[in-house]
């Protein structure tokens, strides 16, 4: 049986719009560089793919790395109207984002970044908690991300607990910062865009981040030594929202075009992404890095880590820093919806893109009211 596509249906839904019919443009911005898995799939990519559903009635302008607004500006950006719609990296604002930061630190412990994308998604969509949040900054989650693994990439090599001890790492958010702090490491804060400078200086020892960044970033040419160890997903923030006031102006099928082919660009952004990500890793030895498996020692710590201390400290953190009335509930409201998705991709071939596709589409953004979504 011929399979109908999410783009197939909208091009039909849009073949009744004529030249006569005013055009739409939204101004996005992601701030990678075009050659990272989130900007080349998840947006430029998914821009052409929005152009041609819509039969060019509805255009995305994107602008890619810091050219429209810097990192940790793409929450303001959007809420402010500079930029229609954003990518964000909810740790770069954990005070503005709380529900969303207590969520991201789970994330340690996931393995399969489309099914993790996928539950992220529904949860921040559909919990209620989460989109109070997106509400009271007057922006509508479209759709999420998930990373493949987080790796080590450092100047000298670390293979063992005494290897990483002292060692300066750049880290993503609070989980894998207090794995650092358990580990004997030193956490660095500082943006992803920060990673080559701070290796290069010698201001970093290591930058933890997915491998693709190696090519993406050229961190292959001041980190030659890559700890292939499984940090878990990053997953914070959102990997496209619109401003509010934006999305009560689209029309209802302008909205399902970008639903509907945001929920194909994030099975094409997962998948991608971990094959960059893994073209890296086997690129890498030809630029002179070496790749180095985690002694027992160092991988039982962070086995242990995930075992306890990820959920733990999600709990503590919802409760004593972010003072969120039922840290509990939230974080075993987004372990069930995971399991879900977990469930739901089980006996699906994780290649099949159409078929990824289509349990996402028909689990998720079919189900979504563009009438009342976002109101």
């Amino acid at each position: 049986m011929r399979r109908v596509t999410a783009a197939a249906l909208l091009t039909g839904l849009f073949a009744g719009f004529g030249p006569a019919q005013a055009q739409t443009e939204i101004i996005g911005s992601i701030w990678f560089p075009d050659t990272h898995p989130l900007t080349k799939y998840g947006y430029l990519d998914w821009s052409k793919q929005v152009d041609a559903v819509s039969k060019g009635q509805l255009k995305i302008k994107v602008f890619t790395g810091t050219a429209l607004l810097p990192p940790n500006a793409h929450l303001s950006g959007l809420r402010d109207g500079i930029a229609q719609i954003t990518y964000h990296a909810g740790t770069y604002t954990p005070a503005d984002l709380p529900e969303d930061n207590v969520v991201a630190i789970l994330g340690i412990g996931l393995k399969n970044n489309v099914a993790t994308a996928a539950a992220v998604s529904d949860f921040y969509m559909n919990d209620p908690a989460m989109r109070d949040m997106f509400r009271r900054h007057k922006i509508v989650y479209l759709g999420g991300y998930a990373t493949p693994p987080y790796v080590l990439m450092c100047r000298t090599k670390v293979e063992t607990l005494a290897d990483i001890r002292g060692k300066k790492i750049r880290m993503p958010g609070a989980v894998h910062s207090e794995w650092a702090k358990a580990v004997g490491a030193v956490p660095v804060n500082v943006a992803s865009s920060e990673m080559f400078t701070g290796l290069e200086k010698g201001q970093l020892d290591c930058a933890a981040n997915a491998a693709n960044d190696m090519k993406s970033r050229s961190l292959w040419d001041v980190a030659k030594h890559v700890t292939d160890i499984d940090l878990g997903s990053y997953y914070a923030g959102w990997q496209h929202a619109i401003q509010g006031p934006t999305w009560q102006k689209l029309k209802p099928e302008q909205r399902r075009v970008l639903l509907d082919t945001i929920s194909d660009a994030m099975i094409e952004t997962a998948l991608g992404y971990t094959a960059d990500a893994e073209g890296a890793m086997k690129e890498a030895p030809s630029k002179g890095v070496t790749i180095t498996k985690p002694a027992a020692d160092l991988q039982k710590a962070l086995d242990e880590f995930v075992a306890t201390g990820a959920r733990d400290l999600a709990l503590k953190e919802g409760k004593e820093r972010f003072k969120l009335k039922d840290p509990e509930g939230l974080v075993q409201r987004f372990e069930a919806t995971r399991a879900k998705w977990g469930e739901l991709f089980s006996k699906i071939d994780m290649k099949d893109k159409e078929a990824l596709k289509k349990v996402l589409r028909d689990n998720l953004y079919s189900k979504v009211d563009v009438n009342g979504y976002g109101s």
